[in-house]
């Protein structure tokens, strides 16, 4: 028997239709909520980096001490720089999740990851490193991190 269109009837014609019409719609509403959702991503990193913002600056004195690799005073001023260097980990392996993700673009992810080799190269990475804030971390953050460590930033 050959195929032909007076074989086929209105009814499967406009449920052939529906099914097409369906799955255009499902697309778009697809394609919106990826768009959204990038959006709430952005929002967050947004949000999450001026509240980190206010820590680091309430937390001035040793902050400044752990960029510039200088030693920590006393065993409260050295728990407060592990934290400190924890949350920006923490918050950079987010930012790494989501970028692997698709829902934070290239850029934002590339500013991020173009400081990890200075970051890692400071000398509270390998303190922080053997601590219980690290071992939290997945295994590939933790891999990228340590393959950066040793490296410098022109590299």
């Amino acid at each position: 028997m050959k195929w032909r269109l007076s074989n086929v009837s209105s009814a499967e014609m406009v449920g052939a239709t529906a099914v097409v019409l369906s799955l255009v719609f499902v697309g778009v509403q697809i394609r919106d909520g990826n768009r959204e959702a990038r959006a709430a991503t952005i929002q967050a990193t947004l949000s999450t980096d001026l509240d980190m913002s206010v820590v680091f600056a309430d937390h001035a004195s040793t902050w400044d001490k752990v960029l510039m690799g200088e030693p920590l005073a006393s065993g409260e001023e050295m728990r407060r720089g592990i934290v400190l260097f924890n949350m920006l980990i923490t918050d950079t392996e987010n930012r790494y999740l989501q970028f692997r993700s698709g829902y934070l673009d290239a850029q934002s992810w590339e500013g991020r990851r173009s400081i990890l080799p200075g970051l890692t190269n400071l000398p509270i990475y390998k303190t922080w490193r053997s601590t219980p804030g690290a071992m939290s971390h997945s295994s590939d953050f933790l891999e990228l991190l340590d393959g950066l460590s040793g490296s410098t930033s022109g590299e």
